[in-house]
């Protein structure tokens, strides 16, 4: 199932090299990814696919430092 998620990071070098590592350990396909910087923060929205539960990602994101808000947006699936 596919997800898209909203993470605010503090702008930090490897911040987002962080809890792009994170999605990958717990099984996530990074589908798509945008970055924005902001004043002390990198706004991204990425969208990630797998069969696991979303909770799995989302509870370890949060509890990363650089990590300031995760905000998820289930995708539907289409059939084909």
């Amino acid at each position: 199932m596919k997800h898209q998620l909203t993470v605010a990071v503090k702008n930090h070098a490897i911040a987002v090299e962080r809890f792009l590592r994170v999605a990958r350990h717990r099984g996530f396909r990074l589908t798509q990814l945008e970055l924005e910087g902001k004043d002390e923060l990198f706004h991204v929205k990425m969208t990630v696919d797998s069969d696991k539960p979303i909770y799995l990602l989302t509870s370890q994101l949060s509890k990363l430092v650089e990590v300031q808000q995760v905000n998820l947006h289930t995708l539907q699936q289409q059939a084909i």
